[in-house]
């Protein structure tokens, strides 16, 4: 997705091949930054390898889901279920 060194969605180009420019703050794997740490993709800082084809097609289709949920409570859901996939309980 996003960091300082990469304008480009590294998601998107992993998934699909495709040179997406990264729409950062409108992204569901976007961090907002704070005081101490710069905004940024959550996949990235992860370092989630994105490498496995179905992983990041997994991750785009999430991000997409993510993106278009309707209402908060669908959201929740969604990132729980990112969060199980992962291996993590947020």
């Amino acid at each position: 997705m996003h960091t300082q060194e990469s304008p480009t969605c590294t998601l998107r180009l992993a998934a699909q091949g495709v040179d997406e420019p990264c729409p950062r703050e409108r992204c569901a794997f976007w961090e907002a930054g704070g005081a101490v740490v710069e905004g940024g993709c959550v996949i990235e800082r992860l370092r989630i390898d994105l490498n496995r084809a179905d992983l990041a097609g997994y991750l785009l289709e999430l991000r997409e889901r993510l993106d278009e949920a309707r209402d908060r409570h669908e959201t929740e859901a969604l990132h729980s279920l990112f969060a199980r996939r992962i291996g993590l309980e947020l």
